[in-house]
């Protein structure tokens, strides 16, 4: 065939030590099947987590049982033609297919495309190569082949709403239900890191045993080794109302820069979810069922603060943390404008404004 022709013969080449199948993300998941492994997979994007992710599900779909020290070759994007096209050609050793990965291959790429269509359009067939590369123009010779006869797989980072789906799901292939505003508090805290997300669920799936479900109070327990405590001493604060409290949480978690943001967005959840049990209360139900999942102590003081500070005032609230957002963005400074969002969330004569 053309393509043995092409592919020429060697060697076995270095060989990756066997890797641990990990949890996959849910582009990858959807798009690769373990009974039908492509000939050549593209996984696209910048983040580490979701690319290494991908990067497993396309393994364990090539490879299944086999052991990768025998049939997996790993190649730098600086590796010569001739060595890849060698290590597809070699027959694996105790399995039926040999994954061959280029990491990263923009750079190889765009120096061998036209040898690279010519392996998609007549692949070896135990063969699957494997290019991560950073962007994937459609619409070159290569991309349409590879649209063909292989897959692309987006890494790319997610919507803000696919982030939170992510989390749940994550929870959920551990056995576990993480409610919503645990699910909230974990995406403000750590933000859009997936392996830090990943680690974060793990350990609070660990630390519920046989409990199914993840609450807030897992997320400040577990999340607290990190974030510090002066997070949920914020948030806490916030609900009673204390604005001496509040600004000493605060001076205890501006300590370090780039977490001026990171504080915003605990407010911003905060205040969504006081938002959220207000408006149900309004709307005539029961506060028992309006409010969240939360400890008898803490569930009182939510409540109180529903009651003695109307939607209106909450709604107002939540536009003076979009001006502080909006002032922090444009150059004030952080900590003087973080101190007076919260005494302010913290007044209870504070006016209301539009």
């Amino acid at each position: 065939m053309a393509g043995d022709a092409l592919l020429g013969s060697g060697e076995d080449g270095e060989y990756a030590n066997a890797l641990r199948n990990r949890l996959m993300a849910k582009a990858a998941a959807k798009s690769v099947r373990q009974s039908s492994p492509k000939p050549v997979y593209v996984l696209v994007g910048h983040d580490a987590y979701l690319l290494d992710a991908a990067r497993q599900r396309v393994l364990t779909a090539a490879l299944d049982k086999a052991d990768p020290q025998t049939c997996l070759g790993q190649h730098d994007g600086d590796a010569e033609l001739a060595a890849v096209l060698d290590e597809l050609r070699t027959l694996p050793l105790l399995g039926s297919r040999r994954v061959v990965i280029v990491n990263p291959a923009d750079e190889f790429v765009s120096a061998h495309r036209e040898a690279l269509e010519k392996v998609v359009q007549s692949p070896p067939p135990h063969a699957v190569l494997v290019l991560v590369v950073s962007s994937w123009p459609s619409n070159t010779r290569l991309a349409k082949a590879v649209a063909e006869a292989g897959e692309v797989i987006d890494c790319s980072v997610p919507e803000r709403g696919s982030l939170n789906r992510w989390i749940t799901e994550a929870a959920e292939r551990r056995g576990k239900k993480l409610d919503r505003d645990a699910a909230e508090l974990l995406e403000q805290w750590v933000g859009r890191d997936y392996a830090a997300l990943d680690s974060e669920i793990e350990k609070m799936s660990l630390y519920a045993g046989s409990r199914k479900t993840l609450t807030v109070q897992d997320v400040s327990a577990v999340t607290t080794a990190t974030a510090g405590p002066a997070a949920f001493a914020l948030s806490n604060a916030l609900t009673a109302g204390d604005a001496r409290a509040a600004l000493e949480a605060l001076g205890g978690m501006l300590t370090s820069r780039g977490e001026e943001f990171r504080v915003l967005g605990l407010i911003a959840w905060h205040l969504r979810r006081v938002l959220a049990a207000a408006r149900k209360v309004q709307a005539g139900e029961p506060p028992a069922k309006a409010l969240p999942y939360l400890p008898p102590e803490q569930k009182a003081a939510l409540a109180a603060l529903i009651r003695h500070r109307p939607v209106r005032k909450l709604a107002a609230d939540f536009r003076r943390l979009l001006r502080a957002d909006q002032a922090m963005k444009s150059g004030a400074d952080a900590r003087t404008t973080l101190e007076e969002l919260v005494v302010g969330l913290c007044s209870p004569a504070a006016a209301v404004s539009s």
